[in-house]
């Protein structure tokens, strides 16, 4: 399976399938790594302050150029904290295969890994063992 996704309105938001149910949910996309993991978190979740911070950063002349994540690190809020500081508690991770997961350290979405299915060089090997 997929993740499905629509681009949004401004930079960085993208409506996405969250539950594979074909309710697309409107995200601010922090980062998309290599492995398929989109780092994103819900914008109707935020209280009217939070989308009015959230907003100022979408539509900052340096939106475009940079992931959202940097974009953030780089920025201060009108209340002085740093928005990566402020909006990181709220990111989650979606794999690839629309597992949905908190960030934490050593976890990472690699899709599905079947432990049945063997290779023809795990096979050759296991060959090799046996005799």
């Amino acid at each position: 399976m997929t993740v499905r996704t629509s681009p949004g309105q401004f930079p960085h938001v993208k409506w996405i399938d969250l539950k594979g149910n074909g309710l697309m949910v409107e995200c601010a996309v922090m980062k998309e790594d290599g492995q398929g993991n989109i780092y994103y978190f819900e914008l109707g979740r935020l209280d009217n302050i939070d989308r009015q911070r959230i907003a100022r950063l979408l539509t900052s002349r340096n939106a475009p150029n940079m992931e959202l994540w940097d974009l953030m690190s780089n920025t201060t809020l009108n209340n002085g904290v740093n928005a990566l500081d402020y909006f990181h508690q709220l990111v989650k991770i979606i794999s690839a295969d629309g597992v949905v997961f908190s960030p934490r350290a050593g976890t990472v979405g690699t899709g599905t890994f079947n432990a049945g299915d063997q290779s023809a060089s795990a096979q050759n090997a296991s060959a090799a063992v046996k005799s």
